[in-house]
């Protein structure tokens, strides 16, 4: 055929550095290994121009949306070609390796076998010879690498020899076993014994990376028979012979490009990556692509004029680690995301403060994208401002981003805090279950109203039957004011202007209720709209029709009701105009009689009492009765309150053990999900707290601090204290003398209300492989909380050097093992300065940070990536042994043998 020609001597350079294609880090990319073109004699096309080909085969690669491919035409590999194809690939974001389907001298009727190359074993050497053509000349010799008829021929090296001849050319490769299932397959040519032979050599795994297209049987019989055979005899791990299941198109014609592929998680265009996946593929291969289905960050921006100035990060939704030398702003960066989302700083708050001062500024400006399961919003939050969250690119107000994004953040020494401090490590539950523990809060706080209002009631009504005893002093005085005016015998003739007095009293009393009720009726009106605006307009996109007739039933109830209100009110104000009319009829009446009432007065000739008091004696007597019967009422009503109160703190209690049922079913999930962690929870257990609270509220009562803490003990909480507080000897028996026990209660009784309210913490107990936290050293301490962290939930998880006080041992055999684990499952975003999280954790976003001239710079990229890898050597200390820890792992793969 027609020689390709080079369009440059640059045309096959690499691009392995360039992370434009992976702005995020890894990802998820179709893979296709088994491609043909038309230098092999089983492709079929008509197309004879070679630019015409290469564009036609490029567009079917992009129509299939294959990202990552190998060239293995039989038996041959035409260099000019692939450079060719290679080239304009990766200028539309393609990655193409160089290989050859090599017919191998084993089984029946040869075996097919795909060896990928890396593009160096591609180049002309020395002796104008790449390694790739070397290989081909030693396996053929002088044997013609095509029959007759054209069809390929068996070269002279069986399977063992072929992989012999590749390491002794030191060639960088690796061998997919082409169509098992089909012609000159590994399972049609191969017996069981000879397949056995080469599980034994140690191949698989590392130097055959993959079987295409294995059926169900063959794949069963491999894994269930042979494999399970060969690891027994050796005593290693089944997985330690498991290669990954591919498919590939191997196409005979154009359109059967991509028709087949697998999908390969990756962070580089490069050899070793697309190696390195498929050596680690419980990781890294897949059938489809998994769905995020659980919250993410997905990229970071900041407008400042400081040192984050033009600040623009894409985060991964697997790992993400933020490594660099001290001060280079890794932490400003997690203080930035923190900040954003309205996070509680926890600890060192001034500190991480001034950090946002020095990096962002004020005025400075961070907006966050993110992603919930089903929807993509933005938060921006200027500083010295509180956050605004954006749907659609509008702002909806009223929408706080701590609980529409809510995120696990620690950042420095708060993991070791938490670990030090017992009391507050409920947080540590509380944090998993925020929407389910707020649904419960906000009735707590709706019971906790009424109860303040229920005791602002009782104390107003206390303080009115406290001045009972006045009004009944008032009220004798003035029957004795009015009993001279009787004795004097002149109360006969101011009778009527005591009568109307009385009468006067009344009526206040009915204008005071009218206009009462006149705007109780407007605020209950004013209320039942407000509901109703609450839920209308409702829509369903799973039951529209039912809700459209729901609407209509409440739109239809809305105007029955305010109907009924406008035709209350409406009857109202011609009652309440009757009222004033006969108001004014009453004042006529006064008026008409004034004149016959001073006329009495007049005549009245009494010097020791004034005519005009007897009336103002009489209203004040009446109204002094008034308010001496309802005093008398308010004991009955307070009797009523009491009883209601006792109701309320039942609800109360109950609201409580809700919160602590809620955390043990999240303490089943965690302590299910694995051993080395466990939790039990004891219901208002933190006796320390209650105790510390006690001491605090009755410091300067003379009752002593241990006796305090016996009550602590003693009772389970205030509301229980209280239903005991009259019974004398349950303190006696505590140690309280008589004095102390009324000091007490009278304290007690006066502030109720908070003592009452106080909830009594839950108390947690950790145990790490079944000892206490509270009995191993820090680092254990803080590999147990990490771990417990880690395991639950699937919101993302921000901290800044969780490492901190871990050995490497604790970091490899608990943390990373768990990172890995639960990657793919939620979010991760560390700040570090170990190598072995980024390195062993296989990190799919690093981000490199960097203080130049007072600015914060960032790089980023997959671990795939060798300039990343670079840098973590030449930044961590221990990077060099971390990658060679790594090698060592996913060689022997540890990771999956304990």
């Amino acid at each position: 055929m027609k020689k390709f020609e080079k369009k440059s001597d640059n045309i096959i350079a690499d691009k392995s550095e360039d992370s434009s294609n992976f702005p995020e880090g890894s990802k998820y990319l179709k893979a296709d290994f088994h491609l043909h073109t038309k230098a092999d004699k089983e492709f079929k096309t008509d197309i004879s121009n070679d630019k015409d080909f290469v564009e036609k085969y490029l567009n079917e690669l992009k129509k299939k949306d294959i990202k990552i491919g190998a060239i293995t035409n039989h038996n041959r590999f035409d260099k000019d070609e692939f450079d060719v194809i290679k080239a304009a690939a990766l200028d539309d974001g393609i990655f193409l390796l160089p290989g050859v389907e090599l017919s191998v001298n084993d089984g029946k009727g040869g075996l097919h076998t795909l060896i990928i190359f890396a593009p160096e074993n591609a180049e002309k050497e020395v002796n104008n010879s790449s390694k790739i053509e070397k290989f081909l000349s030693l396996a053929f010799k002088t044997k013609s690498h095509f029959d007759s008829k054209g069809d390929p021929s068996r070269c002279d090296l069986n399977l063992d020899k072929t992989i012999t001849e590749l390491n002794d050319l030191k060639c960088s490769y690796f061998i997919i076993l082409a169509h098992a299932n089909n012609d000159r397959g590994f399972f049609t040519e191969l017996e069981g014994g000879r397949i056995e032979d080469f599980l034994r050599s140690g191949y698989f795994r590392k130097h055959i990376l993959a079987c295409q297209d294995v059926s169900g049987s063959s794949r069963s019989t491999f894994l269930n028979n042979w494999i399970k055979e060969v690891a027994k005899e050796s005593g290693k791990n089944e997985v330690n012979y498991i290669p990954a299941f591919i498919s590939a198109s191997d196409p005979k014609k154009i359109e059967d490009i991509g028709t087949k592929y697998s999908y390969l998680k990756i962070g580089d265009y490069s050899f070793d990556a697309v190696r390195f996946s498929l050596m680690n593929h419980e990781l890294r291969v897949k059938d489809k692509v998994p769905q995020i289905d659980y919250p993410c960050i997905k990229a970071v921006w900041i407008e400042t004029g400081k040192s984050m100035s033009n600040f623009d990060l894409q985060l991964n939704c697997n790992m993400n680690n933020l490594i660099g030398i001290r001060g280079s702003g890794k932490s400003a960066f997690i203080e930035a995301i923190r900040y954003a989302l309205d996070l509680d700083a926890k600890e060192d708050a001034e500190y991480k403060e001034g950090l946002l001062g020095y990096a962002i500024g004020s005025g400075g400006k961070i907006i966050v994208e993110v992603v919930t399961k089903d929807q993509e919003y933005r938060i921006e939050r200027i500083m010295g401002e509180r956050g605004k969250v954006y749907k659609n690119d509008e702002y909806v107000p009223n929408l706080n981003p701590s609980s529409m994004f809510p995120v696990v953040y620690y950042g420095q020494k708060d993991i070791q805090k938490a670990s030090m401090e017992r009391e507050q490590q409920i947080e540590l539950i509380d944090q998993f279950i925020k929407e389910e523990l707020h649904k419960i809060n906000e009735q707590i706080l709706e019971k906790e109203t009424k109860l303040k209002d229920f005791f602002k009631t009782l104390y107003n009504l206390r303080e009115k039957i406290k001045k009972k005893g006045d009004y009944e002093a008032k009220k004798a005085s003035l029957e004795d004011k009015i009993a001279i005016f009787e004795k004097k015998k002149i109360a006969d003739k101011l009778q009527k202007d005591a009568n109307f007095k009385k009468d006067e009293l009344i009526i206040e009393r009915v204008t005071k209720f009218t206009v009462d009720s006149k705007e109780n009726l407007s605020d209950f009106t004013e209320k039942i709209e407000n509901g109703f605006s609450a839920i209308i307009p409702i829509s369903s996109k799973e039951n529209p029709e039912l809700f459209q007739e729901l609407e209509y039933r409440i739109l239809k109830l809305k105007a029955i009701w305010l109907g009924q209100m406008k035709e209350i009110e409406k009857s109202g104000n011609i009652s309440f105009e009757e009222f004033e009319k006969l108001k004014l009829k009453f004042f006529k009446a006064r008026q008409e009689v004034q004149e016959e009432i001073a006329e009495i007065k007049r005549g009245i000739d009494v010097t020791e009492v004034s005519p005009d008091d007897y009336g103002k004696f009489i209203k004040e007597l009446e109204n002094v009765k008034v308010i001496i019967s309802e005093i008398e009422k308010y004991n009955r009503t307070i009797s009523q309150l009491e009883e209601q109160k006792k109701s309320l703190y039942s609800e109360l209690q109950e609201l409580w053990h809700k919160q602590w049922s809620e955390r043990i079913q999240k303490k089943n999930e965690i302590n299910a999900s694995q051993t080395v962690v466990q939790i039990e929870i004891e219901y208002k257990g933190n006796k320390k707290s209650y105790a510390e609270f006690m001491k605090n509220f009755f410091k300067g009562t003379g009752v002593r601090a241990n006796k305090l803490e016996k009550i602590a003990e003693t009772f389970s909480d205030n509301i229980e204290l209280s239903n005991s507080l009259e019974n004398k000897d349950n303190f006696n028996n505590i140690g309280f003398t008589d004095s102390e026990w009324y000091k007490f209660k009278e304290r007690f009784q006066e502030h109720e209300e908070v003592l009452c309210l106080f909830r009594v913490p839950d108390l947690i107990d950790i145990k790490y492989n079944e000892r206490p936290i509270q009995k191993l050293s820090l680092g254990q301490r803080a590999s147990s909380l990490l771990l417990l962290l880690l395991t639950q939930e699937n919101t993302p998880v921000i901290m800044d050097q969780p490492e901190d006080d871990l050995d490497n041992q604790t970091i490899y055999e608990g943390l990373i093992k768990r990172i890995i684990e639960l990657k793919s499952k939620r979010q991760i975003v560390f700040a570090t300065h170990n190598p072995n999280i980024p390195v062993l954790g296989d990190c799919e976003q690093v981000v490199i940070f960097k203080s130049d001239d007072e600015k914060i710079k960032t790089e980023h990229g997959s671990i795939d990536r060798e300039n990343i890898q670079k840098k973590i050597v030449e930044i961590m200390e221990g990077g060099k042994d971390a990658f060679k820890k790594r090698q060592e792992i996913y060689n022997q793969w540890i990771l999956w043998n304990s």
